[in-house]
């Protein structure tokens, strides 16, 4: 394995996801910091925007093959909705990257890494799709699963990539490009020379350099502060998925009154009377539904902000513990402890919102169409805290 100082992250992609180019290029202070630090590992991410300059070629493309010259060690591949621009040789610009990347991955497996990531958030405009272009994108994943062996990640929003990115760098980082030779683990003797410093000069006066440093604090700072702030996201999730709860309870206790209600007008003889009674009491019901939806769809946000700065908070904490020699092996294994605990409790919390979005499948859809559609609210609203739910475990799963 070759000596680095310096991993370069090539980062490929076509035009629809310059929001996650431009967080994976921000998110180089943290790889430094939180995965690269002990490593002796700096992170350089490049791409054609940022790292190449005019020029001719045989095409646009041309130039920046020649220029960005597979100078990278990792390939890092992000596909929405748009395949890319073609070019004289390939059917996108991407594309050819990635078939550049394979081909150096097949030459120099022990220094090169194929990274891939699709995000699955569908387009709020239906009219912005390019259907040919997501078809090539789709065709392109099943293609490279299963020709080429890749093992790809999804995500489905953009601080979910960065989450991913974070987590799964960290471990490529360690298993990959940090491992040590085999014969690295042979004991040597050292031969004494002039320029030892650790062996011409006296332990006592080694530890007094090591105090003037300081280097050995560097790995605590902010820890305790990170930790807090952690809690307090922590916390901040507790009380919004109280309040959520809140609204779950006023539901069912509402529907376990408007189906007794229901039940007592089917007993009612006069048809003409008990149809009255039966619509009055579903509109009735419909502005419960209507509240319900109203109060979760204001907590969603806040649902959603709580989740994902619990979740970053908590990754970079287990990062830095992780990735240091600072902290010891039981201080590492009692901060990953938590993980399982807290994936517990969100599989928990899964198992409960599905039970709970049973019900409306179980709801008599035939009532009136103000219930109908007071009901297509309700449970819409409660399916987006459940994708919510789904996206946080598989974030803990990454992270444990």
């Amino acid at each position: 394995m070759k000596r680095m100082n310096v991993l370069r992250i090539f980062l490929a992609s076509p035009g629809d996801v310059k929001a996650e180019r431009e967080m994976i290029f921000a998110l180089k202070e943290d790889l430094d910091l939180l995965i690269g630090k002990d490593k002796n590992i700096r992170f350089e991410i490049v791409n054609w925007e940022r790292n190449t300059y005019p020029g001719k070629g045989e095409d646009a493309q041309d130039v920046i093959n020649k220029q960005i010259n597979n100078e990278y060690d990792v390939f890092f591949g992000i596909f929405w909705q748009r395949f890319g621009t073609p070019t004289n040789r390939f059917e996108s610009g991407t594309l050819e990257e990635y078939e550049n990347a394979k081909e150096k991955f097949e030459n120099d497996k022990e220094n090169t890494h194929i990274m891939m990531y699709f995000k699955t958030q569908g387009n709020s405009n239906v009219y912005e799709i390019d259907i040919e272009q997501f078809k090539k994108v789709r065709d392109f994943r099943n293609k490279i699963s299963k020709e080429d062996g890749i093992l790809f990640s999804e995500f489905e929003k953009t601080e979910d990539l960065r989450n991913l990115a974070l987590i799964q760098l960290s471990n490529l980082i360690s298993q990959k490009f940090s491992r040590k030779k085999p014969n690295s683990r042979k004991k040597s003797t050292p031969k004494k020379t002039n320029e030892s410093l650790e062996e011409t000069t006296d332990k006592y006066e080694l530890l007094a350099m090591k105090i003037d440093k300081g280097d050995y604090n560097i790995e605590f700072e902010h820890f305790i502060e990170d930790v807090e702030k952690t809690v307090g996201f922590f916390s901040d999730l507790t009380t919004t998925t109280n309040k959520l709860t809140v609204v779950m309870n006023f539901f069912s206790t509402k529907t376990g009154e408007r189906t007794k209600q229901l039940d007592r007008v089917k007993n009612i003889k006069d048809e003409r009377l008990r149809l009255t009674k039966t619509k009055q009491i579903s509109n009735e019901y419909a502005l419960d539904l209507d509240k319900y939806s109203e109060d979760f769809e204001n907590l969603l946000p806040e649902f959603r902000e709580a989740i994902s700065n619990s979740i970053q908070s908590y990754s970079e904490i287990v990062l830095k513990a992780v990735n240091s020699n600072a902290f010891d092996r039981n201080a590492k294994d009692e901060l990953l402890e938590n993980i399982p605990i807290f994936l517990k409790s969100v599989e928990g919390a899964i198992e409960g919102t599905a039970s709970f979005l049973e019900t409306f499948t179980q709801m008599n859809t035939h009532l009136t169409s103000k219930f109908s559609t007071a009901k297509r609210r309700a449970e819409l609203a409660t399916n987006n805290m459940f994708k919510e739910l789904l996206r946080t475990k598989k974030l803990l799963k990454e992270l444990l």
